[in-house]
C-alpha cells in the first residue's frame, strides 16, 4: 500500500522502523526515528512544494551507503547521551568532509551546540521538529548546494580488473598499471590507491614486494568505525606513490562479507583518492558485481587461447545482462606471441567475443617474472621492452575515461 502525504510517498508496507518518503531531486536527505518523525509537525501539508527524502532509522542505526553516496546534504538525528548515535554521526562527519551535514538534537544546549559546531558540523536543529525550521533550513541547505555549483563532494574513478579466468595474469597488471598511473599523475597531485579485493588468493601486497600487520579484512571489519584515519592506517604507499589496500591475510569466506561494509569502504576510499584500482575475485558475487557496476572502467584479462575466451564470452554476457554499457569493458589479451602465424589472433579473439579486443600484453616471462620476484616495475628493469608499452597503454585508457568523465561533468 502506497500513500500520498503532501507530496510525500510513504511505503507502508516495510517495517516502520525503517522506510524513506518521497526521493526528491536536490539531494536532501533527512534521517529522523520513528519517534521523531511523529513528534514533528511536518505531514500534513506544512511541506508542500518542498523536495527531501526523509528515511526513518533508529537513531543509532548505520546509515545506507547508498543514501549517504547521493546525498549533497543530510539532516541527522542525534542523541547526546547515546554513544553509537554520537559514532554515526563522527563517522559520517570524517568520512564524507565536503558532504553538508545538519545535526537534529533534543534540548541542545549551547556547550553542546558549540561542541558540534567545532567537530565540523554545518548546523544544527533543534528537536521535535518544526516545519517552518525545517523549511529555513533547507532553503540554507539549497544555497550552499548552489554556491557549491550544484556538485557533489569529489568521486574518485574506479577501475575495476577482472578476469576470465584464474592465472591469467590479472593481478600482475593491477599493480604494474596502478603503479605506472600513480607515477604518471604523482606530480599533478592526483593520487591514485589499488585495493586487492581477492580476500581468498590475493597476491598484490607480494607482487609489490608490502606486507602491513593491517589489511582489507580490518575495513571490512571495522564497522562504523572505518573512517579516513583508519583508512590511512591501513594503506601502503609504494615508492611510485601508489597506495595499496593489500589482502587479508587469512582467506576469508566469500559470503562472509557485508556488501554494505564493502560499499562504506569503496565510498571512503573516492572521497581521498582520484582514482581507485580494484583487483577482484575470479568468483562473482553480490558485492563484487556492484563495485564492476559503479565502475568507469572495467579490464576483463584473458589470455588467446579456446577456454579463456569461451569464459571471456560469458563474463561479457553476464555484464552486459546487467545493463553495463560495453563500452565500458575493456578487453586485455595477456601474454600475447608476437609471431607471424599463430593459432588464435587479436583479430579472431574479438570475433569469437563479439567484442573489440583493443588491449594486448607482449609475452616476457623472463621479464614479467623478475620484476614480480623483486617487487618493482617492470618499467625499471627494461624500459624500452614492448610489454612497458602494453602497459601505458591500459593506463591510458584508465586516465582517458577519467579525463572524458571530467569534461561530461563540467559540461
Amino acid at each position: 500500500m502506497r500513500n500520498k502525504i503532501l507530496g510525500i510517498v510513504t511505503n507502508t508496507a516495510e517495517a516502520a522502523e525503517s522506510w524513506t518518503l518521497d526521493v526528491g531531486d536536490e539531494g536532501i536527505h533527512l534521517i529522523l526515528s520513528e519517534q521523531e518523525v511523529a513528534a514533528s509537525d511536518i505531514l500534513g501539508d506544512r511541506l508542500s512544494g518542498q523536495s527531501l527524502t526523509l528515511s526513518m532509522l533508529a537513531p543509532s542505526a548505520s546509515l545506507p551507503s547508498q543514501l549517504v553516496s547521493e546525498a549533497k546534504a543530510i539532516i541527522l538525528e542525534v542523541m547526546p547521551d547515546d554513544e553509537a548515535s554520537m559514532r554515526r554521526l563522527a563517522a559520517l562527519r570524517a568520512a564524507h568532509p565536503a558532504l553538508l551535514v545538519v545535526a537534529a538534537v533534543r534540548n541542545a544546549e549551547i556547550p553542546l551546540v558549540r561542541a558540534l559546531l567545532r567537530s565540523g558540523i554545518n548546523d544544527v536543529l533543534p528537536l521535535p521538529l518544526q516545519a517552518s525550521e525545517l523549511t529555513a533550513i533547507l532553503d540554507h541547505l539549497r544555497a550552499e548546494i548552489t554556491a557549491k555549483g550544484g556538485q557533489n563532494v569529489k568521486t574518485g574513478q574506479l577501475v575495476s580488473i577482472i578476469k576470465s579466468v584464474g592465472g591469467v595474469g590479472a593481478t600482475t597488471i593491477a599493480t604494474q598499471a596502478a603503479s605506472l598511473h600513480a607515477r604518471s599523475v604523482r606530480q599533478a597531485g592526483e593520487r591514485v590507491c589499488l585495493f586487492d579485493f581477492d580476500i581468498q588468493f590475493g597476491n598484490a601486497g607480494t607482487f609489490l614486494s608490502i606486507t602491513s600487520p593491517l589489511t582489507l579484512a580490518d575495513l571490512l571489519q571495522g564497522g562504523n568505525r572505518v573512517d579516513r584515519e583508519l583508512l590511512g592506517s591501513v594503506t601502503l604507499e609504494t615508492p611510485t606513490g601508489l597506495h595499496v589496500v593489500t589482502a587479508p591475510t587469512e582467506i576469508m569466506p566469500l559470503e562472509a562479507v557485508n556488501a554494505e561494509q564493502v560499499f562504506r569502504v569503496v565510498e571512503l576510499a573516492q572521497r581521498n583518492f582520484d582514482t581507485i584500482y580494484l583487483d577482484l575475485p575470479g568468483n562473482w558475487t553480490n558485492w563484487s558485481m556492484s563495485l564492476v557496476a559503479r565502475s568507469e572502467v572495467i579490464f576483463l584479462v584473458c589470455e588467446l587461447t579456446i577456454a579463456s575466451l569461451r569464459q571471456a564470452r560469458r563474463q561479457i554476457a553476464l555484464l552486459r545482462d546487467q545493463g553495463i554499457d560495453p563500452a565500458r569493458i575493456h578487453v586485455i589479451a595477456n601474454r600475447v606471441e608476437k609471431k607471424l602465424f599463430r593459432a588464435i589472433g587479436l583479430a579472431d579473439a574479438a570475433a569469437a567475443l563479439d567484442h573489440p579486443v583493443n588491449l594486448s600484453i607482449a609475452n616476457d616471462f623472463p621479464l614479467v617474472s623478475s620484476a614480480l620476484d623483486q617487487g618493482v616495475l617492470i618499467q625499471e628493469l627494461k624500459a624500452r621492452s614492448r610489454i612497458c608499452k602494453d602497459m601505458a597503454d591500459i593506463v591510458d585508457c584508465a586516465m582517458q575515461a577519467v579525463e572524458a568523465r571530467r569534461q561530461a561533468e563540467k559540461g
